[in-house]
């Protein structure tokens, strides 16, 4: 089990330094490429590729509702990749997608339940953006404090959702904590 963890979370690693350090280089699309590699790694490696597909459906419709949400409110812009203007780029999408394939496998235990949901998303949030800023594939626009309380807010709420999703789609499929990942 302890491999399947860290195997995940490497994937999603290697995933989400390439989307932030793609865009902050200039290099979008090779990020998302990068991204779409692990994520389909994540797929094949999986025993329940279905529940998988579904939770980053899922994380790609939120994460679009949460970003459109951002960028409608101002508290950031990206600096390349975007396509369409006040859309988040697709590099910022597959991150959400990435995001998913942790929900059952390293951050499992965040999601099992809804408190460690909740002060995940108020604090992952807001982190994971001060860092794509420091790295420069965000720019985050004052006031500071104020797009820092949204975010925690917006994803607060999103990491609900997914905790809820989570907890439905297991019960449904009758998955165990063994056999995450195929040997």
């Amino acid at each position: 089990m302890r491999q399947t963890h860290l195997v995940n979370y490497a994937l999603y690693q290697v995933g989400w330094f390439a989307c932030v350090l793609g865009a902050a280089w200039n290099y979008p699309l090779t990020g998302c490429a990068i991204a779409v590699v692990m994520i389909a790694i994540h797929l094949a490696l999986s025993t329940e590729r279905t529940l998988d597909l579904g939770l980053i459906a899922l994380a790609i419709v939120v994460g679009i509702g949460v970003e459109l949400v951002q960028l409608g409110a101002g508290t950031y812009r990206f600096t390349s990749g975007t396509l369409i203007d006040g859309w988040p780029p697709p590099w910022m999408v597959l991150l959400w997608a990435q995001l998913a394939t942790t929900f059952r496998f390293s951050l499992r235990y965040v999601f099992a339940r809804w408190l460690p949901s909740l002060a995940f998303g108020a604090l992952g949030g807001p982190v994971a953006f001060l860092g794509g800023a420091r790295l420069g594939a965000v720019s985050l626009l004052p006031p500071l404090a104020l797009g820092l309380i949204r975010l925690s807010v917006c994803w607060s709420a999103a990491m609900l959702v997914f905790h809820v999703a989570v907890r439905l789609a297991s019960r449904r499929a009758g998955l165990r904590a063994a056999a995450l990942y195929r040997a």
